[in-house]
């Protein structure tokens, strides 16, 4: 057993040092092979080699910039640049400028073609030409995608080689128009800076702005920012969530799509007959023609006589104006009718109905005394009365003729006598229009309809009233 074990040891031992010997031969072969090898090729890091600092101009295919006191411009166009210019952003052309002057290869392809055509560089799909302030040149063609589909070949001229490029640097080489222009044209903003907001169609026309602080209380809602002025007699309280909402799409506005910069026909977008808004804030305005529906876009122009933006003159397309275009007046509005805080009233008066109630209010806060027809009413009870008449809230607009007139039987008046303002008085009457609704007048104007259940309710909390 032991010699046998032995001989098994002095086996592996021999096929250990045969194994070891011909790895070490290979080894040998190949270093060898790799010493009279040629020295493998370093390709440069970058095409190009200029300061994207220094670049004063930039060719493309039918398109030139060119920088002047640092803005760079459209100096030529292929088919001729519009007559209102067209806007450029100039962030996108730093990001070009800065990929164009020094060109970053992935690798050298042949340092010395014979046949261009196999790269697609012997017909290049582009040629882009970018020149810097002292009048240094860089220029490249462009080539096919490589098989990987992950790369371009490119070539800069003036030098043989033919390497390749990222997919990403390539979209610069083939930078085109629409690419480079201006696509916001309104910043973001909050609604404490809205100053005016116009909608105007044939139909109707929105407009709203700031509360003024010397309006009358009693005529905008207390809590309201902004009021709304047309298509109303006199301002309405705009509510604020729904001025938010329509406001939202205007906040970094940005051009969807460019359709037509220089437009022969207006018709074919709906803007010959447009829906003109005009939005102004404490740091820049816009005033916009907005026209049919197309592919869940609007077709939209600039309003240039009364454009202080900057803005693409020819036809484009916007998102989310569905909104903006439908909104009904109604539906930004604060409905309370009459919201006038109780401290600030010394009599009201509610008559035309089945009874008629007058309420003497005397003091304010919890020295406040209430009586309601010569009769000392309980607090609790009188407040509920009272926020039953404040609470009135126009429940749809009036649009027909067909409301009775004044003096008319079954006309209900509510009238404040005020002490804030000292001396103001504030009224409302309600006419009978249909079994459902009364129509309310005020202030020499009939625009909405109240329930008949909330003039029920105002007599229901009247007649409970406790007394003291």
């Amino acid at each position: 057993m032991l010699k046998r074990t032995k001989t098994l040891f002095a086996a592996l031992g021999a096929l250990v040092l045969l194994v070891g010997g011909y790895f070490g031969l290979m080894i040998r072969e190949n270093m060898k092979k790799a010493s009279e090898a040629p020295p493998s090729y370093s390709p440069p890091a970058e095409l190009g080699n200029l300061e994207s600092t220094e670049l004063v101009r930039i060719e493309g295919s039918g398109i030139t910039l060119e920088r002047d006191s640092g803005i760079w411009e459209l100096s030529y166009l292929e088919g001729g640049i519009p007559p209102g210019g067209i806007p450029l952003d100039q962030s996108q052309i730093i990001f070009l400028s800065f990929s164009l002057a020094t060109v970053w290869v992935e690798s050298v392809v042949d340092e010395e073609p014979g046949d261009l055509s196999e790269y697609g560089l012997k017909n290049p799909s582009s040629r882009t030409v970018v020149t810097d302030s002292a009048g240094r040149k860089a220029e490249y063609i462009l080539g096919d995608m490589t098989p990987s589909r992950s790369s371009y070949y490119v070539m800069e001229i003036g030098n043989p080689a033919v390497y390749t490029i990222s997919v990403h640097t390539a979209k610069y080489m083939q930078f085109f128009l629409d690419g480079i222009r201006q696509r916001y044209i309104f910043p973001t903003f909050e609604i404490p800076s809205l100053l005016k907001l116009s909608i105007e169609s044939a139909e109707t026309k929105i407009e709203i702005g700031q509360k003024e602080i010397s309006l009358t209380p009693h005529l905008a809602a207390p809590f309201a920012t902004h009021v709304i002025t047309s298509p109303y007699k006199f301002p309405r309280g705009v509510y604020n969530e729904a001025l938010n909402s329509l406001i939202a799409p205007f906040k970094n506005l940005a051009i969807a799509d460019f359709i037509d910069d220089n437009p022969s026909s207006l018709a074919q977008y709906g803007l010959d007959k447009p829906v003109r808004v005009f939005l102004q804030t404490q740091d820049a305005s816009i005033d916009l023609l907005i026209g049919n529906t197309v592919n869940g876009k609007r077709y939209a122009k600039s309003n240039t006589a009364g454009n202080a933006q900057s803005v693409a003159p020819g036809v484009f397309t916007l998102n989310n104006m569905e909104g903006v275009i439908n909104t009904k007046p109604f539906n930004l509005i604060d409905n309370f009718v009459l919201l006038v805080n109780i401290d600030w009233v010394d009599h009201l008066s509610i008559s035309g109905g089945e009874k008629n109630y007058n309420a003497d209010l005397q003091g304010s806060g919890n020295e406040a005394a209430y009586f309601l027809n010569g009769k000392k009413a309980e607090t609790d009870s009188f407040r509920m009365f009272y926020q039953s008449v404040i609470g009135l809230l126009a429940d749809s607009e009036y649009t027909t003729t067909a409301a009775r007139q004044s003096g008319e039987s079954g006309e209900i008046t509510i009238e404040f006598r005020l002490n804030t303002p000292p001396g103001e008085q504030a009224s409302l009457t309600l006419l009978p229009h249909n079994r459902d609704f009364y129509a309310l007048r005020q202030e020499g104007a009939t625009e909405f309809l109240i329930s008949r259940n909330q003039i029920r309710k105002i007599f229901e909390a009247a007649e409970a009233v406790v007394y003291q």
